[in-house]
């Protein structure tokens, strides 16, 4: 009878079953444990370490953290994380924070050896009598063996694996953490077991979640907090002292008074201290800390995400890992302190300008980018746009970096036009060249291609600019396009654009300014999609006597240990002669401070020494300035974006009578926009700063360089006239004469003669003989010499066409 009586009992069978099952799981991890395992047939200790070998994601060190990005004062930019961690050493963690821990989840951890098997069997007694799984059996560092696992499982698949709730998985756990003891002593296991732990709300490890929760660091945390951030391991979800659940906030302080009962139980504190915990309250300091550019607390969220392109996607991040995803884990969880050139001064005078001028919810839709580089460094000192850096739906929000052109780039216009003006004095061109300039001109050189016809080339000025004579100074303050048409046919385009691309310049395509310079007529007048900020950096050559430096953002990268990771240093290159760039400056700065009435950029002055350079897009599809001092270059791009999905999206759209910020404006030009928020940034940025003057001109570039006109009598006109034009002269028709026996249509000469020293871009009158002999002279004495046709009527002084007569840049 009473046999069968205590068959019939539950309790007991389960007690029973409990048992025997404790101390055959018992029985097996002390088998685990031995250094000859025969019942599996590891007769040898060799085999016995091989069994007892750790998996490479344990053998690896502190688990991954979050990197933070740095101005160059020192001030946060941002944080990069994949799990919100800092590591903290052991000794800075208060030593009622590591009791805590050890007395709620494992109160034997210094006397196990990774398994507790005394707490197996106690585990598998209390949960038979409850009916339920009351306590549970596993170690600190089994804990942390399952963590390291999920951590370290690169797909869904594996993290499932690290959590089946199954035999094979505990006894995995179980062989790891008697591995883990025998390489690791229990300091460092307890180490990085805090330092993995998670704490809820995003948070890894007791050193964030002291920062998190009270706004403290961990050194400075306090019995009752210690006790609370302990109690929330098992569970943070449920125990969650930032709630405002009653409830919760009951269960959570009941919880940390279960922590505070057990530190008393085993003897870490008194009961007096235990009292005046529990009389404590639950009161938490909140300090969230967000990662990446899109966090609100960033505040310059596009220089931000250059940063991350830098690092993820060129060789200046080679230093973080081989491929993009090495990378990537590096910034996101190798606890970087990344060091950038961002100087925040100038990031909030050039935010501000872009917020105020062209306000982020502006109706227009308008958007703006500025870029500021700082000239002999490549230092990039700021980089803003007036859009909120995401990608949630709105015509204010955006993640492209317009900064750096975007998918496809920005047509720069008249910025170009400076590239020509380099190319033109290097080649030995005055600025005294003289041209007369009309309201539209069909070049004599450079064809156009529409709907599949070729055909000459053909512009005109801006605006309501009409003809004019133009010299070298007065055509770059006014921008007047039908004489840098014809300038460039001098200079050629091949070369303007090769250095233009020396100084950083290429096409955009997809995200990336990696394509070359197209080699058309239409270079001088900038119809390529090009970066702003390559822009900037070009500008800044000028300022820097023709040094160019590439863009630079990042300078320093110390690893968690202190140790620093190599970074790119200057790669400047002398691409340009000083006194080339020397004398280019002073012609940009007749375009804002020069003596030419009705100069584009006036609206740019800053009362101290500044140079730069209209620019407006065909329909005012895009509006520009790009200037610099001797101190910084900086770029403004001014467009309106298609915001609408479809083919023509992100296209910009005319800027014609169009209302920017309350103000209408019929067309927006260069110099009506841009130029003002470029004036409003520098000001802002260079404020304080000691004024310091540019170089003076080189006089010998400024004459240009004379040269013998070619000989080209006896040649097909228009052999002759292309040979003077590769030779960098101007050419005009002086019609036909009468010049037998040389045959009709072929030169006999020109004027200036063959031979003349005459500077370089001078235009040569070419003259065809129409097959006739010449009629005798009355006199010899007024003749002139064979081959010295007299010259037509000397052109006028070179004076700038009225006020509404000029271009628009």
């Amino acid at each position: 009878m009473a046999g069968s009586s205590r068959g019939s009992d539950p309790i007991a069978s389960r007690l029973g079953l409990a048992l025997v099952v404790s101390v055959v799981m018992g029985l097996l991890l002390a088998a685990l444990a031995l250094p000859v395992v025969g019942a599996i047939g590891l007769t040898a200790k060799s085999s016995a370490d091989d069994f007892l070998a750790l998996p490479a994601d344990l053998e690896a060190g502190p688990p991954a953290q979050r990197s933070k990005i740095l101005a160059s004062d020192g001030t946060l930019l941002a944080t990069m994380y994949s799990q919100n961690r800092v590591n903290v050493p052991l000794h800075i963690v208060p030593l009622a924070a590591r009791q805590a821990i050890i007395a709620i989840e494992d109160s034997r951890f210094y006397a196990h050896h990774g398994v507790d098997y005394k707490g197996i069997i106690r585990a598998a007694v209390t949960n038979a009598g409850a009916g339920g799984v009351k306590q549970g059996a596993s170690t600190l560092t089994q804990q942390y063996v399952k963590n390291a696992l999920i951590e370290s499982a690169t797909d869904k698949a594996g993290q499932r694996a690290a959590k089946a709730d199954s035999i094979e998985r505990k006894l995995r756990e179980a062989r790891y953490a008697i591995a883990l003891e025998r390489k690791l002593t229990k300091d460092q296991i307890l180490e990085r077991y805090l330092n993995i732990a998670y704490f809820g709300h995003g948070v890894y490890g007791i050193g964030t979640a002291a920062n998190y929760y009270f706004a403290k660091p961990v050194n400075r945390l306090n019995l009752a907090q210690s006790a609370l951030l302990a109690g929330m391991v098992q569970n943070p979800n449920t125990y969650d002292p930032s709630s405002k659940e009653p409830s919760i906030r009951a269960v959570t302080k009941a919880r940390r008074d279960v922590v505070l009962r057990r530190m008393q139980e085993l003897g870490f504190i008194s009961d007096a201290q235990r009292l005046a915990g529990e009389k404590l309250g639950i009161f938490t300091a909140l300090r969230p800390v967000g990662s990446g550019c899109e966090d609100a607390a960033v505040q310059s969220p596009f220089f931000c995400d250059y940063v991350r392109h830098i690092l993820e996607d060129t060789p200046a991040g080679r230093s973080l890992g081989q491929t993009r995803n090495e990378r990537q884990r590096a910034l996101l969880g190798g606890g970087l302190t990344i060091r950038t050139t961002l100087d925040p001064k100038a990031q909030l005078a050039a935010q501000t300008a872009v917020d105020e001028k062209v306000p982020r919810h502006d109706k227009s839709g308008a958007a703006v980018a500025i870029n500021m580089v700082e000239p002999g460094t490549g230092n990039l000192k700021a980089m803003a746009v007036n859009r909120t850096y995401s990608d949630e739906k709105g015509a204010s929000n955006t993640k492209v970096n317009l900064a750096t052109g975007g998918q496809f780039g920005y047509q720069a216009g008249s910025t170009f036009k400076a590239f020509v003006i380099a190319e033109a004095l290097r080649q030995g061109i005055p600025l005294s060249l003289t041209m007369h300039a009309p309201q539209t001109y069909t070049s004599k050189v450079f064809n156009d291609y529409k709907d599949g016809q070729i055909g000459p080339y053909k512009i005109s000025n801006a605006g309501d600019s009409e003809a004019g004579t133009f010299n070298l100074t007065t055509a770059t303050a006014l921008s007047v396009n039908t004489y840098f048409l014809q300038l460039e046919e001098r200079t050629g385009v091949e070369k303007p654009a090769a250095l233009a691309e020396s100084m950083g310049v290429r096409v955009v395509k997809n995200f990336v300014a990696d394509q070359p310079l197209g080699r058309g007529g239409s270079f001088v007048l900038g119809s390529y999609g090009v970066s702003p900020l390559d822009m900037a950096a070009a500008y800044a050559t000028f300022a820097a006597h023709g040094l160019y430096c590439p863009p630079r953002v990042v300078t320093e990268i110390v690893a968690p240990d202190r140790k620093p990771l190599t970074v790119p240093q200057e790669d400047c290159q002398q691409v340009l002669e000083p006194g080339v760039a020397d004398t280019v400056t002073s012609l940009l700065r007749g375009v804002i401070d020069g003596p030419v009435h009705g100069r584009t950029g006036s609206a740019a002055s800053i009362g101290r020494p500044a140079a730069g350079k209209t620019g407006t897009v065909n329909e005012s599809r895009a509006a520009w300035f790009v200037g610099y001092t001797p101190e910084l270059a900086t770029s403004v791009w001014l467009g309106m974006p298609n915001p609408t999905p479809g083919p023509k999206y992100g296209v910009p759209e005319p800027m014609k009578s169009v209302t920017i910020n309350h103000r209408f404006y019929k067309q927006v030009y260069g110099g009506s926009l841009p130029a003002p928020i470029w004036k409003q940034a520098m000001g802002a940025a260079l404020d304080g700063v000691p004024v310091q003057q540019f170089t003076a001109a080189d006089q010998t570039v400024v004459d240009g360089e004379k040269v013998p006109v070619p000989d080209v009598s006896g040649q097909p006109y228009e052999t002759a006239k292309q040979t003077l034009i590769d030779a960098g002269f101007g050419v005009r028709s002086g019609g036909f004469v009468p010049a037998a026996p040389v045959p009709f249509g072929v030169t006999p000469y020109t004027s200036p003669a063959a031979g003349r020293m005459v500077t370089v871009g001078t235009t040569i009158t070419v003259y065809q003989s129409n097959g006739r002999e010449r009629p005798p002279s009355p006199s010899p004495a007024t003749s002139p010499l064979p081959g010295e046709q007299s010259p037509p009527p000397p052109q006028p002084s070179p004076k700038p066409s009225p006020s509404k007569k000029r271009g628009r840049g």
